[in-house]
Formats: structure tokens, C-alpha cells, sequence
């Protein structure tokens, strides 16, 4: 047998083993990977179990925590009525009475839907019975109670702060927009002046060219270049006739259209004059309004010198809810910062006081409510309400109140 038969014999028996070996690895492979299958299977299986498990003990904890609450909710909410049942003086009873009996019944109504135990849910209905009766107890004083300060001292205090200072706070906005629709109508009437004298003049300057060409005419007996310079004088001194027409024209159909023979920025004095006189009068109300508020607190400290920890201690018991939004410390300086750049924008904010884009534009949007700057107009920059930094000082007070 040469050496080529015995290389090919080997040859191809080399290749059967290597197809078996092959074949062999594969069905090892397959089988590994069956079983891995079965134990991704399994692990799901158990995954999903233990997720179950601890979302039914998550649930179980929210449960008894909510259980818990609404307990310690109904026993401060038990605590609040003893201090109102056991008030002697009956105008703070009442006063306080009406601040917070409604509240109270209405936590003591959601207590009664959340608690599970029958008991529970008696005692806070217990709680709904005890306001009930101090309400109907203390109907036998309502007539006094309504002659004395105690009654109309939150709604003096709240015409204040909420009413009247609200209105104050826009009409100086309203008056700051005006002055300033007041000085575009200046310019607007400035412009109109000098472009309606620029005519004037340019029509006396040919006029007097004329004139002048026309003497020097006579001297030099040049009548060829006189009538060479008729032949452009002329024609200029129709255009700007026409146009001067043509303008008068324009002016005397705007005054037909309008009503009042008034200018814009007469019409506008007037407006501020009349906004000037409403402001003054509410600023004169408020200040009547806070001398009457002060004479009821005088009033209420004589009858009832401790009543402002009374309430504080059963302000204390109930929960609280969110906090109001403060006023961002920053808020005057930026105030200033963009009343001298005359830049209502929000990345001057952020870049001058190193801060982020949120509290910039909460910074901004707090402007806005006291009138330093106008409302959003898109992608355009604010207008600045305030000519100069003295009339910031007015509201200084209010916004470091």
C-alpha cells in the first residue's frame, strides 16, 4: 500500500472521529442548556414567590402603620376637645371653637373609615358626639360672643393680609404699567413732532433756495440757470406739499376715529390719576383696617391674655399639613440685581447668585407676584416694572415680612 492510500484512509478516519466527537459535544451542550432552562425556571418560579412574599409583608406593615395612625390621630384629636371642653372663658371657647371643631369631625369621619377595630371606630365616633354637643352647648352665648372683638377680628385681619393688600399690590402694578405705556406714547409723540418738522424745514430750505437762486437771478441777469434749478425746485417743493397733505390727511382721519380729541399720553395722565387716587384711597383703608385690627387685639389681651399659647398648644396637637412656599431669601437682592440691568431673565438670576434654574425661576415667578417684573411672554424676556431701585423700598417691607 503506497503512502498516498495510507494518508487518505487516515485522513478519513480522522474526520468520522472529529464528527463524533462533534456530535457528541453537541448533545452534552444541549443537555446543559436543558437544564439550565429547568433551573432559570425554577429560580423565576422562586423570584416571583419571594417578590410576592415581600409585597404582602410591605402591604402588612402599611397596614398597621396606617392602623397606628389613625389611633394616635383620634387620641390627639380627644386631647383637642378636653382643652375646649374644659375652657372657661367662653368667647375663647367659641373663637377657638370655630377654628377648629370642623377639622377635628373631619379626621375624627376619616379615622372612623380607616379603623379596623369596632372599638376604634367607637371612640373616634365618640370624639364627632363631644363636638356636637360643646357646639350646641355654647349656642346659648352666641349673642354676646357676636357684640365682642373675638368675632370679627380673623375677618378684619383677613380683609388685611389677604383682600386689600392684594389690590394694593396690583393697582401699583397696574400703575407702574401704565407709566410706562405713558413714556412709549412720549417717544411715539416725540418722533411724530420731529418727522412733521423735519418736514417743515426741508419745504422753508427749498423754499428759501428758490428764493435765493431767484435774486441771484435778477443781479446776474443768469436766466438759464434759474430755470434749470425751476426745473428740480419745483417739483420738490410739490412732493413735500404732497406729503405734508398727505399727513395732515392721515392726522385729521385719526382724530375722526377717536372720540375724545385727547393724545394718547393725556388719556393715559388721566388713567394714572384716577389709578393714583384708588390707590390712595386703599392705602387709606388700610390703614384704617389695621388701627381697627389692633384695637381688637387690645381688646381680646384684656379678656383673654393667654390666648395666643392656647391656641398654639392645640395647633400643636392636630397635624400639620404642607407648609405654605416660603419666600426665598435671595428674592429682594434679585429684585435689585434686575432692576439695575433692566435683564428680567432667569439665567441672570442663576448666574450672579451660583443657583440652579428652579429656584431661579421660583425666584422669578415670586417677582412677578409682587410686580417687580411682568408675566412670562414666551421666549421674550420679561418687561421690568420698577424705573429704579427707591421704588423697590416700598415693598421692601413686604417681602422681608
Amino acid at each position: 500500500m503506497d503512502t498516498n492510500t495510507l494518508l487518505n484512509i487516515y485522513q478519513s478516519y480522522t474526520l468520522t472521529k472529529v464528527s463524533e466527537i462533534n456530535k457528541q459535544s453537541l448533545i452534552a451542550a444541549y443537555a446543559q442548556n436543558e437544564q439550565l432552562n429547568k433551573l432559570n425556571k425554577e429560580l423565576s418560579r422562586a423570584n416571583r414567590t419571594s417578590d410576592q412574599i415581600l409585597r404582602n409583608q410591605i402591604k402588612e406593615i402599611e397596614l398597621r402603620e396606617k392602623q397606628r395612625y389613625y389611633k394616635n390621630l383620634t387620641f390627639n384629636l380627644s386631647q383637642v376637645m378636653t382643652s375646649l371642653e374644659n375652657e372657661d372663658n367662653v368667647n375663647f371657647r367659641i373663637f377657638a371653637s370655630g377654628l377648629f371643631l370642623s377639622p377635628v369631625c373631619n379626621m375624627a369621619k376619616d379615622a372612623i373609615q380607616e379603623l379596623d377595630e369596632i372599638a376604634d371606630k367607637e371612640y373616634a365616633q365618640n370624639i364627632i358626639k363631644r363636638a356636637h354637643s360643646l357646639s350646641d352647648n355654647d349656642k346659648a352665648y352666641i349673642e354676646s360672643y357676636q357684640d365682642s372683638p373675638w368675632a370679627t377680628v380673623l375677618d378684619t385681619k383677613s380683609k388685611i393680609n389677604i383682600g386689600i393688600t392684594k389690590e394694593i399690590r396690583n393697582k401699583k402694578k397696574e400703575i407702574r404699567l401704565k407709566t410706562i405705556r405713558k413714556n412709549e406714547a412720549y417717544k411715539k409723540e416725540e418722533q411724530k413732532v420731529k418727522n412733521e418738522e423735519g418736514c417743515v424745514g426741508c419745504l422753508a430750505g427749498i423754499v428759501i433756495i428758490f428764493g435765493l437762486a431767484f435774486v441771484g437771478t435778477i443781479v446776474t441777469h443768469d436766466y438759464e440757470a434759474t430755470l434749470g434749478s425751476t426745473y428740480i425746485l419745483v417739483p420738490a417743493i410739490f412732493l413735500l406739499l404732497a406729503l405734508v397733505y398727505t399727513r395732515k390727511t392721515e392726522k385729521d382721519k385719526e382724530t375722526n376715529n377717536v372720540k375724545t380729541k385727547l393724545s394718547e399720553v393725556e388719556v393715559i395722565k388721566e388713567e394714572l390719576e384716577k389709578l393714583s387716587d384708588e390707590l390712595l384711597q386703599l392705602q387709606q383703608d388700610k390703614t384704617r383696617l389695621t388701627t381697627q385690627y389692633n384695637e381688637l387685639l387690645q381688646e381680646i389681651n384684656l379678656d383673654c391674655p393667654k390666648w395666643e399659647s392656647k391656641l398654639s398648644e392645640i395647633a400643636e396637637i392636630l397635624p400639620h399639613g404642607e407648609k405654605e412656599e416660603e419666600r426665598d431669601p435671595l428674592l429682594f437682592d434679585a429684585a435689585k440685581l434686575i432692576i439695575n440691568k433692566k435683564d428680567a431673565s432667569t439665567s441672570l438670576i442663576q448666574r450672579k447668585f451660583s443657583i440652579g434654574y428652579n429656584r431661579a425661576n421660583k425666584i422669578m415667578d415670586q417677582l412677578e407676584a409682587f410686580g417687580v417684573v411682568g408675566p412670562a411672554n414666551g421666549s421674550n424676556l420679561r418687561e421690568v416694572l420698577f424705573e429704579s431701585e427707591e421704588e423697590l423700598l416700598e415693598i421692601q417691607k413686604e417681602m422681608e415680612s
